[in-house]
């Protein structure tokens, strides 16, 4: 049900799709929260901008997840990094550490600090969060920094760096 209000908020219609099987029957299927975020994006890339709609929707699908994610994009943290020949992309994205950390806020006087996390376009995140709340519990769709760079790369709003293909493979492997 949340799914089918999300796909409503994001303009996918009544948050199903027809189906048509072999036999001619026609069959509702659920849309699934990919399609609805993929769409979301696409009107947000099309029209350069969030417009009040696009905000309602990426707020109902991840919440907290996607504040995090604007505060991100707003603090220019987004670094999108090009190969020269390839034209493969990655993107580093800073974000502050946790804060439920004890220890590091005593060290660091009581500021949070700050980490680069590696985001390939746009299945992995080198963070924590990807890999326990994504991919061991599947509780999250994604985390705040593969959504932050998605949003800074549809809004034009990353610093981008070209650099030689070689570099780009050892930032790839010093994560």
């Amino acid at each position: 049900r949340s799914v089918t209000m999300a796909a409503s908020m994001a303009g996918q219609g009544g948050g199903t799709k027809e189906v048509v099987r072999g036999s001619g029957a026609r069959k509702e299927s659920p849309v699934s929260l990919s399609e609805v975020f993929e769409g979301v994006m696409e009107r947000v890339e099309r029209e350069k901008n969030v417009s009040l709609e696009s905000l309602a929707s990426l707020h109902f699908l991840f919440d907290k997840v996607f504040e995090k994610a604007v505060d991100i994009v707003q603090n220019s943290c987004v670094k999108r990094v090009v190969g020269e020949t390839s034209g493969r992309e990655l993107f580093q994205v800073k974000a502050k550490r946790s804060s439920s950390s004890r220890r590091n806020r005593r060290s660091t006087g009581g500021e949070a600090q700050q980490d680069d996390y590696l985001v390939l376009p746009f299945h992995y995140c080198s963070c924590h969060a990807f890999q326990y709340e994504v991919i061991n519990r599947g509780e999250m769709f994604l985390c705040k920094h593969i959504l932050a760079a998605r949003i800074a790369k549809a809004l034009g709003m990353t610093m981008t760096v070209i650099v030689n293909d070689v570099l780009l493979a050892q930032v790839l492997l010093s994560y």
